[in-house]
């Protein structure tokens, strides 16, 4: 699923932003694996890391985004 995100996302302009919960914790798996650039919100409940985000704001892919979306194409054939 967190693959799936990042093909959506190289295939749109960027910067995007992501408002769906579940994608923006996606965002945060792609962002500690550095595979993209991006502003991710706090939870507004920090001590139980919930509650209401806005909106992650994805940059950029990264180089090692690039090569992981190149690597799961030919994994695919």
């Amino acid at each position: 699923m967190t693959m799936d995100l990042l093909r959506s996302i190289a295939s749109t302009r960027l910067p995007k932003s992501i408002t769906s919960p579940e994608d923006i914790d996606r965002v945060r798996i792609l962002r500690a694996a550095g595979l993209v650039v991006a502003f991710v919100p706090a939870p507004s409940r920090p001590l139980t890391l919930s509650g209401i985000e806005k909106a992650a704001q994805v940059l950029t892919i990264t180089q090692k985004g690039y090569d992981e979306l190149r690597r799961s194409c030919n994994s695919h054939e």
